[in-house]
């Protein structure tokens, strides 16, 4: 007997949050696990994602939601997800982050092309890559420091 979850039925994945997914995995997997407990949750229709807004440094991310995941001992995540049918009825992942500095929303708004101009687009891509590069000195450092 199999004793696996059931595929997803109302969430669906975009390449890039798949990749979020595996990159989680390689750094925390109990953030992970969590993070699917949150997903399974949004395809029960058990939670609604809070809405986002319109912001400068995001774009208009009105038709996206985010869902907040607390794991012990990690940072706070974020699931970005947007309405595939205008409602979180079906919904589509776009990114699972770090809420660190807004990481989770300003992929989302990279990703979904929200960012138009493109000096805007280009600070905000080298503000991700900082992120980024911060999260792994951090993680790097010796369990002591």
């Amino acid at each position: 007997m199999n004793n696996r979850p059931a595929p997803f039925q109302w969430v669906q994945f975009t390449d890039a949050a798949l990749d979020d997914l595996r990159s989680i995995n390689d750094r925390a997997r109990p953030v992970l696990m969590q993070v699917f407990t949150v997903l399974k949750r949004l395809d029960a229709g058990q939670v609604r994602p809070t809405p986002l807004r319109d912001f400068a440094k995001t774009g208009d991310l009105t038709d996206c939601g985010k869902l907040v995941v607390h794991t012990d001992g990690h940072p706070e995540y974020r699931i970005v997800v947007r309405s595939a049918a205008g409602v979180f009825e079906v919904s589509e992942v776009i990114c699972v982050e770090e809420r660190t500095d807004d990481l989770a929303s300003l992929l989302a708004g990279i990703r979904l092309g929200r960012i138009a101009n493109p000096l805007r687009r280009s600070d905000t891509q080298r503000r991700i890559a900082r992120i980024r590069a911060a999260r792994q000195a951090r993680q790097a450092r010796p369990s002591g420091d």
